[in-house]
């Protein structure tokens, strides 16, 4: 079960956003010394205990649970969270001014919502705290199932086996989401310290597959965006917007 949306929220702020071990920005919510998920008896409701809990990423997620990572070193990571203590290795921009972003040969300057399908948000890219960037991202499979979702930084993948997806945040700041069974990938890193590229290859919707490439957004071969190809828009609703095609 998971934690209520008001825990993780306030777990991924005094995390700020990232894994506590390695400041991954997609986060997990786990109890590190296994009471702070309680059964109120009166109602048989599980309790969580936010004290006792802490955000942290599926790659150290899965080392906590087979014994690698063990609660102390845990407990005490969420004292001293890695984003606080390395505030210039975490997922955010080095300026508190515009945040540009690169998809797919367009070039677009804050706007959030990134890539809307028959008015279905797929990327979604905002900024708090003047730097820290959320994600939301809607990972679909060829089947029109939705394998893999990130809700402000939240992780979760219920339809698939957490075996399939590899979650690498890697220096400086690159982000790399992977399913081979899915044959999908994502990836999005900061470059010059405050432009944010997407690339992302087997994303589907309605079981169209979409690939972003650093030239093109294509949707089972058709090319979306081409009218806004090389121009650079500013504060606009929606950054590229397509209709799935009907067969």
């Amino acid at each position: 079960m998971a934690a209520p949306q008001a825990i993780q929220n306030q777990l991924k702020k005094e995390a700020r956003y990232g894994c506590v071990i390695c400041g991954c920005p997609v986060l997990e919510f786990i109890d590190f010394n296994r009471t702070g998920i309680q059964v109120d008896e009166s109602s048989r409701q599980k309790v969580f205990l936010p004290e006792n809990m802490v955000a942290i990423c599926p790659s150290h997620n899965k080392k906590f649970q087979t014994g690698e990572i063990d609660p102390t070193f845990l407990a005490s990571s969420k004292n001293s969270p890695f984003n606080k203590i390395h505030d210039d290795l975490a997922f955010a921009t080095t300026s508190s001014n515009e945040l540009t972003i690169s998809l797919g040969g367009c070039t677009f300057v804050n706007t959030s919502r990134l890539l809307v399908v028959d008015d279905f948000d797929l990327i979604n890219v905002r900024r708090i705290d003047r730097s820290l960037l959320v994600l939301d991202v809607n990972f679909f499979n060829k089947n029109n199932q939705l394998v893999g979702i990130i809700l402000e930084n939240s992780w979760s993948s219920e339809r698939s086996k957490i075996g399939d997806w590899a979650i690498e945040y890697l220096r400086p700041k690159r982000l790399i989401i992977g399913n081979r069974r899915e044959s999908m990938s994502f990836e999005a890193r900061i470059e010059n310290g405050n432009d944010l590229r997407i690339l992302a290859d087997g994303l589907c919707y309605s079981s169209q597959k979409i690939q972003i490439t650093q030239n093109e957004v294509l949707m089972e071969d058709r090319e979306i965006g081409a009218d806004i190809k090389g121009t650079v828009l500013t504060n606009y609703d929606v950054g590229i917007r397509a209709e799935s095609i009907i067969f």
